[in-house]
């Protein structure tokens, strides 16, 4: 049965190569007018492609599910890219990954060394390391901006409380302190008072905006403080509440992970100790055992 389904395959690409030699053969002579039109056409106007196409409905079927998690779109929006794009590289990843399998596998199904029940397992298996490597450094990407906006939004606020302190008023002090900084965090804040300052609008509704579009909650909170601030508030109360709490978050969120991660190194040892007793205790049982004429 195996071999029968290679035959077909085989010569299935012996055939197509055989269709797209006689198309190359017989193909007309290519006109100066088609190729400068094919040349300056507009690039918007060529459709979608394959795996494009496979993205939309994949994602339409899965939002149409309620399963939006599996689309990743937080940490997506925040690595910078779009659903789309990256769900496209999802199919893509997916499918090299499945068909590096397939063919890996072919010879030992021919020979009758891999199991036909295993062959679904590896495809699955194959799939979703393939979704998982298109997944790796959108998720790192968007985990290091979150530590980033969340230690620069606390430096930020320090700073402006600073500087309204020295006698500076918020406005001032909330520009001053995004061009002291540099990163991606204090980069965003920039663009977002210029903005607000171009539009003639409050620095909180920018900074709200900024937060709608990043899924950050440091964004979120500095945008609630400063609005608390400009509406009647003690601007350095509020700033100072809010660079205590972010310190706060960020400092337990450290002592999680260096707990997590002396438990990781505690269970090799644990393990470690469980084998060499067992080590110790089989040969001794099976001498007692022997003594007593079992």
């Amino acid at each position: 049965m195996i071999r029968t389904v290679v035959a077909a395959l085989a010569g299935a690409i012996v055939g197509y190569g055989l269709l797209t030699a006689g198309r190359a053969v017989s193909a007309r002579r290519p006109e100066l007018v088609d190729d400068l039109a094919v040349l300056f056409a507009d690039e918007a106007a060529s459709g979608p492609s394959t795996l494009a196409r496979w993205a939309g409905r994949t994602i339409q079927l899965v939002r149409a599910r309620g399963w939006d998690r599996l689309l990743r779109a937080d940490d997506v929006v925040i690595a910078g890219r779009t659903v789309d794009a990256h769900t496209v590289s999802r199919i893509g990843y997916l499918l090299a990954a499945t068909g590096t399998v397939t063919l890996l596998m072919l010879p030992g199904a021919m020979a009758r060394l891999v199991p036909p029940a295993a062959m679904p397992l590896l495809l699955l298996a194959a799939g979703m390391t393939g979704v998982h490597l298109a997944d790796r450094p959108v998720v790192r990407l968007a985990a290091a901006r979150r530590t980033d906006a969340a230690l620069a939004v606390a430096a930020y606020t320090d700073l402006v409380r600073i500087l309204v302190v020295g006698g500076l008023p918020l406005h001032a002090a909330l520009t001053a302190a995004a061009d002291t900084g540099t990163g991606w965090t204090f980069e965003l804040l920039r663009r977002s008072l210029d903005d607000a300052r171009l539009r003639g609008l409050p620095p909180d509704a920018v900074l709200a905006d900024l937060a709608a579009g990043l899924p950050i909650p440091a964004f979120a909170d500095l945008a609630r403080t400063i609005a608390t601030a400009l509406r009647g508030a003690s601007p350095v109360l509020a700033l100072e509440a809010r660079a205590a709490a972010i310190r706060a978050e960020e400092s337990a969120h450290v002592r999680g992970t260096e707990a997590a991660a002396d438990a990781q190194m505690e269970l090799p040892a644990t393990a470690v100790a469980i084998a060499f007793v067992a080590f110790l205790t089989y040969p001794l049982l099976v001498m007692i055992n022997s003594g007593a004429g079992f």
